[in-house]
């Protein structure tokens, strides 16, 4: 019959550290982010340092647990820059940084007293954990409070238990005397990291894929030479945004760009130029746009720009300031000029779908075109 003992939990921890450090490669396979990839090394070192750990207790005692100590220091670093790739800035990297060096150094030099390395490495590392209940706790809209709750309840209750347990070690000794001592905490401390680890890979799992899941909506709304919105993409936020009209009146006004000359472009210059080209009207669109409104490549050279709260005048205002922005950019970055032509079709509820609005931007973009190019026309 198993006992629940330390030991026990000790080697059941172990296993399923293994276990996690074998899956989590097959699982998520190679073709991953670098977040994703320090997930992935968080299961590893966690792995490799409790192994040194283990193996401390039976030869060269010193250095196996001063290299544990590194390790599982290490890995709790790779999983908040885990966090960040997945969930964007987070506040304490330096600190986290210092103690992942701190905590073997420290280790290592106090290793003759028992209180005192104890005491050292269990309050660092237990700080590291704090530091990653703070990063999931830190504001992340785009990811889901699901695997950062459950993770970060994971995180919480470790660095309880190994906070007390460096108390515990560097004040009341006689309780905590060597590693596998079966002090209530201890025992504590050991089952709540055989549950802690298959549910905190788990929550890194479920962060990995939401993170999958994010990247292929994203594949699936933009333009994937110039990181703007798609055809599709924009047509949906248009019509959402003329549903909202509905409710709370807005004026709207809808821009159809096209490069003027762009064949000639590719033919003088190279369809590389003629790409990167499409790159840097992108670039201008996005630095020149306001918040709230969508900007798409719709085809080809050409691009669309929808403009919230604004009418023939804005419009004509935006257009001006794209125009002489993306000609001074063109000159600066690919030597020579970019010019286009646009067509203005201001929203009035009076074309009842989106084929009919942008149809009244085309109309006014050929006019501009049949009129000389590098202008602007309005309907």
């Amino acid at each position: 019959m198993i006992q629940l003992d330390i030991t026990t939990l000790q080697v059941g921890t172990m296993c399923i550290l293994v276990a996690s450090s074998v899956a989590a490669p097959l699982i998520m396979g190679s073709r991953i982010s670098t977040a994703a990839r320090f997930g992935q090394g968080t299961v590893i070192a966690q792995t490799l340092g409790w192994a040194s750990i283990l193996v401390s207790g039976l030869f060269m005692q010193r250095w196996f647990a001063t290299l544990g100590m590194a390790l599982v220091s290490a890995g709790l670093v790779c999983q908040w820059h885990a966090l960040r790739g997945w969930m964007g800035a987070r506040p304490g990297q330096s600190l986290m940084h210092a103690l992942a060096v701190l905590t073997p150094l420290g280790y290592a030099i106090a290793f003759p007293s028992y209180a005192l390395r104890v005491g050292w490495a269990n309050v660092l590392i237990g700080s590291q954990m704090l530091l990653l209940c703070l990063a999931l706790a830190w504001p992340s809209p785009q990811t889901s409070r699901r695997w950062r709750t459950l993770l970060g309840l994971c995180m919480a209750a470790l660095a309880v238990v190994t906070l007390w347990r460096g108390v515990l070690g560097a004040f009341y000794t006689e309780a905590y005397p060597y590693f596998g001592a079966p002090h209530p905490v201890n025992l504590a401390g050991a089952l709540i990291h055989s549950l802690a680890v298959p549910l905190g890979t788990l929550a890194l799992l479920v962060a990995w894929r939401e993170e999958a899941e994010r990247e292929l909506n994203q594949l699936a709304s933009t333009d994937s030479l110039t990181g703007l919105l798609n055809r599709r993409a924009f047509a949906e936020g248009t019509r959402e945004a003329m549903a909202a009209t509905e409710r709370h009146p807005q004026a709207m006004a809808l821009l159809l760009i096209d490069l003027d000359s762009f064949k000639r472009i590719n033919d003088e210059h190279g369809h590389v130029r003629g790409d990167q080209a499409l790159k840097l009207v992108a670039e201008v669109l996005q630095a020149q746009r306001r918040g709230g409104d969508l900007v798409a490549r719709h085809g080809g050279e050409e691009f669309c720009v929808l403009l919230r709260h604004a009418g023939a005048e804005e419009g004509r205002a935006f257009d001006a300031r794209l125009r002489t922005a993306l000609r001074q950019a063109a000159l600066n970055q690919l030597g020579f000029a970019l010019n286009s032509s646009s067509g203005l079709a201001v929203w009035r509820a009076v074309p009842t779908n989106l084929e009919d609005w942008l149809q009244q931007a085309d109309q006014a973009m050929y006019q501009a075109k049949a009129e000389g190019r590098g202008q602007i026309r309005v309907l």
